[in-house]
């Protein structure tokens, strides 16, 4: 089902432990509980039904990108698009998930273009599909699991990895998962 998963180095952040010289199994032995939490996760059949759903509206690139700049420029205020991503009932699932699990930051659902279908907390834009997490993932329709860099994220104004997850129906990529682990997880498993 999941054919291969992808790394990319961690970078070295200010202060911490973790060194951009892991190799790939080290980092995937660190983050195997959360890599199992996020394949997981993307098997949920009300997760898989949200974005099949919003994939039936084949929204066009051009509407995705109004979106995202609608999006980006709301600065921080809570605008109709953004209450419909973070208040269904994916994205409450995701808000009890981070809320109950305290190395996770985030958790964020797209569509088959890298489009918002849920997300807790927002994001910092509508649009996931420019962005390698969402590109490595998808993976042209083949989708695997994609392990990002060690970063500070703009929407969680926190350090950590995202554990990018594909969607699948009926053995098709049908979007992509995003989970962002907490720096304070990686350091606790060295």
């Amino acid at each position: 089902m999941f054919r291969k998963i992808l790394f990319i180095s961690l970078l070295v952040a200010p202060g911490l432990v973790l060194a951009n010289d892991l190799s790939q199994e080290e980092l995937e032995d660190l983050l195997q509980v959360k890599i199992r939490f996020a394949r997981h996760m993307a098997l949920n059949p009300s997760i898989v039904r949200a974005v099949e759903a919003q994939n039936s509206e084949q929204i066009a690139l051009a509407e995705i990108k109004r979106r995202d700049d609608e999006w980006k420029n709301a600065g921080g205020e809570l605008i109709a698009l953004i209450r419909d991503i973070t208040g269904n009932s994916v994205a409450r699932y995701f808000e009890r998930r981070v809320e109950n699990n305290v190395a996770i930051d985030e958790v964020f659902l797209t569509d088959n273009q890298g489009a918002n279908v849920a997300a807790f907390p927002p994001t910092s834009d509508y649009w996931q599909g420019d962005e390698e997490k969402w590109t490595a993932s998808y993976n042209n329709g083949n989708g695997v699991v994609f392990i990002g860099p060690l970063e500070f994220d703009d929407s969680t104004q926190k350090t950590q990895v995202q554990i990018s997850a594909p969607i699948l129906s009926q053995d098709r990529t049908v979007g992509v998962l995003v989970l962002g682990v907490s720096v304070d997880y990686l350091t606790q498993q060295q």
